[in-house]
């Protein structure tokens, strides 16, 4: 069954297609989101390390914006492990369905 309005795909965010929308790159750009998600978190991360790193030399007195750069990392990389979670466990579901 494929539900689509009458126009074609629905227009998602972050240029991901429906489900039933002919797409030849679908997983090219699954991949880029999640690609993209990685990198933020990453570079999240670096910031946080740069931030304990110039406050433990003494090149930063703002001990506010370090723990703000720390904080802003644990909350990325928290939300990226949840997602992670949810993505294998939805490849999960699907693994265990019967055709």
């Amino acid at each position: 069954m494929n539900v689509l309005p009458a126009g074609g795909a629905a227009s998602l965010p972050l240029g991901l297609t429906s489900v039933g929308a002919s797409s030849n790159n679908a997983t090219g750009t699954f991949g880029k989101v999640i690609q993209r998600f990685v990198d933020d978190t990453n570079t999240q991360q670096l910031n946080a390390d740069i931030q304990v790193e110039r406050l433990a030399t003494g090149q930063s007195d703002s001990i506010h914006e370090t723990m703000l750069a720390l904080t802003k990392a644990d909350l990325s990389m928290r939300v990226f492990m949840e997602v992670r979670n949810k993505v294998i466990d939805a490849y999960q579901e699907v693994m265990r369905m019967q055709l």
